[in-house]
């Protein structure tokens, strides 16, 4: 598998859930009309901002209703973004968040990238996210999962167009559930569930999303 080179910016994914007294479709039309825009102008940073809400659950537990992606320019344009959040500009902001999150159950990590597959993104994709076991250290398990069960599992994929890798990075005090975060533009990964009853048995924790693109031009 051929792997790209990375563009010198910092990444994040959060993994944000709905409340639970709204719908997932609920959730998705208050995100992209009132929220993404209302945040918008105090991204000044940002060099690209994507949120890829759910379309259907394909394995495993499943804690969130889209996996939003940022990619910030450099580390002193992520600084500002967050003293902006935290000072009174960032308020409506956060007061909006608390209408239609579960702010609880997010979670969010910063990630690298490593194109597998190169190929245009397409709007609909599967997710595999990939928890390490208790007895492989991080590096090691990256290795591992490249190495020996990424290709496997990409084998199966029917129509490969794309694929990006993201290895998790956790933030100060927060507990960090997958270590590696696949992304696959396909007409379909047919041997999932083979492949994550494998790594489940193996001592991994897999989970697996199909989600559609959505994203504000900057």
């Amino acid at each position: 598998m051929a792997v790209c080179p990375e563009v010198s910016v910092i990444r994040t994914l959060s993994l944000i859930k709905r409340r639970p007294d709204i719908t997932r479709d609920a959730f998705r039309e208050h995100y992209e009309t009132v929220h993404a825009p209302l945040a918008l102008p105090l991204m000044e940073g940002l060099a690209r901002y994507v949120r890829y809400h759910l379309e259907a659950e394909l394995r495993g537990e499943i804690g969130f209703d889209v996996i939003s992606a940022f990619w910030y320019r450099d580390a002193e344009s992520t600084a500002k973004l967050m003293e902006t959040l935290a000072s009174d500009a960032g308020k409506p902001i956060l007061e909006d968040e608390l209408t239609f999150m579960d702010k609880p159950a997010n979670t969010f990590f910063s990630v690298s990238e490593r194109r597998l597959v190169d190929g245009e993104e397409g709007d609909v994709h599967d997710w595999i996210l990939v928890g390490k076991p208790d007895s492989l250290d991080r590096s090691e398990a990256s290795k591992v999962l490249v190495r020996d069960h990424l290709p496997e599992l990409l084998k199966g994929c029917d129509g490969l167009r794309f694929a990006l890798l993201r290895d998790a990075f956790p933030m100060p005090e927060r507990a960090l559930r997958y270590n590696a975060v696949l992304q696959v533009g396909s007409d379909g990964v047919s041997g999932l569930d083979a492949w994550a009853a494998k790594r489940e048995g193996e001592g991994w924790t897999v989970a697996a999303v199909r989600t559609r693109r959505h994203e504000t031009p900057l």
